[in-house]
């Protein structure tokens, strides 16, 4: 449910802002405000979650994307920038304290350590995969099928979080991280710079990743201009769904090749 109620809305956030009338560089500043964000909350939110609860934190997570959906009907351009930074924050817990709070758990539980590697590849596989071309063909389905409007992937989206928050509510435990490792921030970002610059390889990897996710947000930025520069009418649903298809056949070949060759 969590992982839907982000894809849902991957797909129409670009096209939305055009229908407001924005142009590319409004709506470059509206997608920098998302990203930068999301980096800045995205650098606190572990040690926040780890000291305030991490159930607590999986929750904020669907509070805070309900209400950056519910700005998506203004047209007003504050309330836009206020949603897309409350969007940055929602996505920094997402690709955090979730995954923390699974860990934890199933090492409280006295769980088989080999379970916890089946069940990311499988969260991997359904949620970066299927559930993302299944939001993108349902997204299509209320846009262009239905024609209930750019806004409706949101509202949607929203209903899914508000589910997700009920069973998370409902079903999970609290969970906090290790008191002994709760240092304060600035002691953490210390121990990084130490390691990072005590360590060329963490710095390439590092780099490396900054690249990575430079060119992806790039693309995710462009390729709706791309595809209909004269604001012709293309189904964005169906094409997102694409893109998670070949993504997920990229991941199996990846994969594939990898257990053929041994890194040097």
């Amino acid at each position: 449910m969590a992982g839907a109620g982000d894809w849902l809305q991957g797909p129409y956030v670009y096209y939305l802002y055009s229908t407001y009338g924005f142009g590319k560089g409004d709506i470059g500043q509206l997608f920098i405000a998302g990203f930068g964000s999301s980096m800045l909350f995205g650098t606190i939110v572990g040690s926040l979650a780890d000291k305030q609860g991490r159930k607590r934190a999986c929750i904020t997570y669907c509070i805070t994307y309900i209400l950056s959906c519910i700005t998506k009907h203004s047209p007003e351009y504050r309330i836009l920038m206020i949603g897309r930074v409350l969007g940055g924050i929602a996505t920094s817990l997402l690709f955090s304290a979730f995954e923390s709070w699974l860990v934890a758990e199933h090492n409280k539980r006295g769980f088989e350590q080999q379970w916890l590697s089946l069940t990311f590849s499988k969260a991997i596989f359904l949620g970066n995969g299927l559930i993302a071309i299944l939001c993108g063909l349902f997204g299509n389905l209320l846009v262009d099928s239905l024609s209930l409007g750019p806004v409706a992937p949101f509202d949607a989206a929203a209903c899914f979080l508000a589910i997700g928050m009920a069973i998370i509510i409902s079903s999970w435990t609290e969970n906090f991280g290790d008191p002994s490792e709760n240092k304060d921030l600035l002691t953490q970002f210390r121990g990084a710079a130490i390691a990072i610059a005590s360590d060329e390889k963490i710095a390439l990897l590092g780099a490396i990743q900054s690249l990575f996710e430079g060119s992806m947000y790039t693309f995710v930025f462009l390729w709706t201009p791309a595809l209909s520069p004269n604001d012709e009418e293309i189904p964005h649903g169906f094409i997102f769904a694409t893109f998670m298809l070949a993504s997920m056949l990229g991941s199996s070949l990846a994969s594939r090749l990898m257990a053929r060759s041994s890194p040097r």
